[in-house]
């Protein structure tokens, strides 16, 4: 007779096998959580000290050490995952028995290897390696595989993606779950749950309680019904108590929904902005400038511009409110007839023709009349507007429109900009966008008061700038003594120096860009260009090399006049000395071997985040390189925006004025302030959050626009995005000065500036027998800063005592005798 075959899934050598995976993965559990290295023996290899001869620890004795210190010497944390491993197997092997293990067998190997890597490249073990006496958290293989083989190859970040792709796959396949079927299966549970309970109840209920539960059901669909009716503008329909619902849903759906046209403004009128048709395939960088291996950021970096309030105004509102202007008009004598309207994104002019004989200055004289009868919270009068014929009566909107970021630089006047350097401000009443040129203005004075909108400005022009070029093109100085608003910029590529934060070290930047600007003078004398445009488009110029060769040949062996006698050395003791000061003032101008020219230059940015806080430190000294800067550093491509939200003159001082053409005046305290910003009254009547008064360079006419608004998000992603692809090159010569200058040791380093004022104030005290800050000032026109400092060189020096209130310093050393 033929032998009868059991079923596979009967034999019994797949409860045997599976009870031998749970006994080994318990006793190798056990064994790692009980292991200590003394209960090694001393003969074998992986031994790190002698064998206690006490009782042994290990709750699998000393074979469960041997074994423990194998695993952590060759896996380290990934034995946990072995063990896991085991018992696992176990588990699924005891509960279903046509489990096949042969199958999953690489990638169990995959898992624990990719496990092993992955605790040795992430910090996050557990272990104490110190007491294990292990090569790393990963053991022998994580150091070897991970840490030398994976992490040379693809480096960290790389290793750690692809080990933790092959730690996932290698989960999914062992364990078989598929992650998106269960994460959907949760999120549908809820419901999933209520319809059961809800088939129990019915099944549960009699014939009475079965029609009350459908009614509610029913209900239920009437209410979400009228819901979803109501969000689309439509009355729901009312049904009597006897009627039932579905003919009701079905003569209401049955009907076509009800064409609403457009509201339509009358040619005098412009409207918001059209809603323009958003194009995916467009939202790229901009390609104006190029540069290796950087990006530029994209525009998805910012939000999305919401469509959503972008309504059509009301005409017969508009007409309304021009009405009630020309009767409060009327009601005073002054005839005027109708002129356009248009409406801006703040505010919306009402334009009116004026009868002949009327003067303007009538109409002017009756503003708070009219802000009275409109009922209007602040309001603007033109009279006349620049360019036309007609008077405008500016009035907030009842619903203010955002000008974002992304919109204006998406916008075919920005992506078609021919300036050098362009920046977006915002829009005016007519909805144009207004693109300022940095390089044209060249410099530009912001101001307004606190929550007016300023610095949203300054972080919408770096925006800007950020979206242009690339730190090869252009490069900031960033100054900041709030500390707060400028701290996220830090880690940009394109400065070149940190923020700077410190008052006291701000005079150190600005005469770091007096230096440059000294030094690319320079060089566009020896290139024979005139200015950085020149520069950066001339013909590539020969070699450094080759111009040092072309400039020895021309100075080989220079002939002397005849008479020319040879030049002695001159001794200092024969000069008076008046002579010693003057020889000493001297100006040493770098000779132009010494010069190294680059290929190209990039623009340099300076932007002073609050002037008020440095004309307090240090006026003189802040006043004197602002205009040094502002008068010559345009041809040398720096340049310069201040902001303040103190606008004072004894701030924004005359010189500052004279040479900042370009002015952006936001909401200020009152008509005194307008005119220190902007030469005239204006900005005491703007709005806030963004209103502001913009006067292009080279113009008198002031445009009032609605400034652009950027978030700390979206300047938050645009940084991360650029210094995400380079590092902060700082330059090395500011960099270490402003480090050493605030490290307040008394052996800090002595520009070579500060000794030449040092040999000056020892030749003054020489003349006048004495030694103070003031003197100092008078005799070398110094600011207070400057003196003080060389003052306490001199006394760290030994040269003068300490400080006695207003009296002058003691002079310790004999200057007579002093070389």
């Amino acid at each position: 007779m033929a032998r009868t075959q059991e079923a596979p899934s009967s034999h019994p050598l797949h409860e045997v096998l599976s009870l031998v995976f749970l006994g080994i993965g318990t006793l190798l559990y056990l064994a790692l959580i009980s292991y200590s290295p003394s209960d090694v023996p001393s003969w074998f290899p992986l031994s790190s000290q002698a064998a206690a001869r006490g009782a042994v620890l290990n709750f699998v004795g000393r074979t469960g050490a041997i074994v423990a210190c194998s695993s952590y010497a060759f896996l380290g944390a990934a034995s946990y995952l072995l063990a896991a491993l085991l018992l696992g197997y176990g588990g699924a092997k005891l509960l279903n028995p046509e489990l096949r293990l042969t199958s999953r067998a690489w990638w169990s190997v995959g898992f624990i290897l990719s496990g092993a890597c992955l605790a040795h490249l992430l910090p996050w073990s557990l272990l104490d390696m110190e007491r294990l006496n292990i090569a790393g958290p990963g053991g022998w293989v994580g150091k070897w595989l991970g840490g030398m083989l994976l992490k040379n190859m693809l480096g960290t970040v790389g290793s750690t993606i692809v080990l933790l792709v092959i730690y996932a796959s290698s989960l999914i396949f062992l364990t078989g779950l598929h992650p998106i079927a269960a994460a959907r299966q949760i999120a549908n549970w809820p419901s999933v749950y209520l319809e059961k309970r809800r088939a129990r109840k019915m099944a549960e209920a009699d014939e009475k309680e079965r029609l009350a539960l459908e009614a509610e059901r029913l209900d239920r669909q009437r209410k979400k019904l009228e819901k979803t009716l109501t969000k689309k503008g439509v009355a729901p329909i009312e049904t009597e108590p006897g009627e039932p619902i579905a003919p009701a849903v079905a003569e209401l759906f049955s009907e076509p929904e009800p064409t609403r046209p457009e509201p339509q403004i009358i040619d005098s009128t412009l409207p918001p902005p059209p809603r323009r048709k958003e194009k995916k395939d467009k939202f790229q960088p901009l390609t104006s400038v190029s540069c290796e291996n950087y990006e530029l950021p994209s525009f998805d970096l910012l939000d999305p511009v919401d469509m959503g309030d972008r309504q059509t105004a009301d005409p017969t509102e508009l007409l309304a409110i021009q009405d009630t202007v020309i009767d409060t008009l009327g009601q005073f004598g002054i005839s005027v007839s109708r002129g356009d309207i248009t409406r801006g994104p703040t505010i919306t002019r009402y334009e009116v023709y004026p009868a002949k004989g009327v003067r303007v200055d009538k109409i002017v004289s009756l503003e708070r009349d009219i802000a009275r009868a409109t009922r209007a919270e602040r309001i603007n009068i033109l009279a006349p507007i620049p360019g036309k014929d007609t008077v405008g009566i500016e009035i907030a909107n009842s619903k203010k429109q955002k000008v974002t970021l992304r919109e204006l630089l998406e916008s075919e006047d920005f992506q078609n900009a021919k300036a050098k350097i362009p920046i977006a401000l915002g829009k005016d009443v007519y909805g144009k966008t207004i693109i300022g040129d940095l390089a044209a203005m060249p410099h530009g004075l912001v101001a307004g008061t606190t929550g007016s909108g300023k610095s949203v400005c300054i972080n919408s022009i770096i925006a800007s700038i950020l979206y242009r070029f690339s730190p090869e093109d252009l490069r900031f100085i960033m100054i900041d003594p709030k500390v707060v608003e400028m701290q996220i910029y830090n880690t940009l590529p394109h400065l070149v120096v940190p923020v700077v934060t410190d008052p006291k070290k701000v005079l150190l930047a600005l005469r770091w860009a007096i230096d440059e600007m000294e030094k690319r003078y320079a060089i566009f004398a020896k290139t024979g260009v005139r200015n950085i445009g020149s520069f950066n488009s001339r013909p590539m110029p020969k070699s450094q090399a080759e111009l040092d060769a072309a400039a020895a040949a021309k100075a080989v062996a220079p002939e002397l006049p005849l008479d020319a006698a040879p030049t002695e050395p001159v001794d200092p003791e024969s000069l008076s000395s008046e002579e010693r000061i003057e020889k000493m003032t001297t100006i040493k101008v770098q000779r132009d071997n010494e010069l190294i020219i680059p290929d190209r230059m990039p623009y340099i940015v300076i932007i002073v985040d609050e002037l008020a806080d440095l004309m307090q430190t240090a006026p003189a000294d802040v006043e004197s390189a602002i205009a040094r800067i502002t008068q010559k550093a345009r041809a040398a491509g720096i340049h310069m925006i201040i902001a303040t939200q103190t606008p004072r003159a004894d701030v924004i001082t005359g010189v500052i004025k004279a040479n900042v053409p370009c002015r952006v005046a936001f909401q200020v305290a009152s008509a005194l302030d307008s005119r220190v910003i902007l030469d005239e009254n204006g900005a005491e009547r703007l709005l806030g959050q963004g209103d502001m008064m913009y006067r292009p360079p080279g113009t008198s006419r002031l445009i009032r626009a609605q400034g652009v608004l950027v978030t700390d998000e979206e300047i938050r992603q645009v940084v991360e995005h650029a210094s995400g692809q380079s590092e902060p090159a700082f330059e090395n010569s500011i960099h270490e000065r402003l480090q050493n200058s605030g490290s307040g040791d008394e052996d800090e380093e002595v520009s070579d500036e500060d000794e030449e004022l040092v040999d000056k104030c020892i030749e003054v005290m020489r003349q006048e027998k004495k030694a103070s800050t003031s003197l100092f000032q008078r005799r070398l026109r110094l600011g207070y800063t400057r003196a003080a400092r060389i003052l306490d060189i001199l006394e760290q020096r030994g040269y003068v005592g300490a400080g006695e209130g207003a009296k002058p310093r003691e002079i310790l050393v004999d200057l007579d005798a002093f070389d």
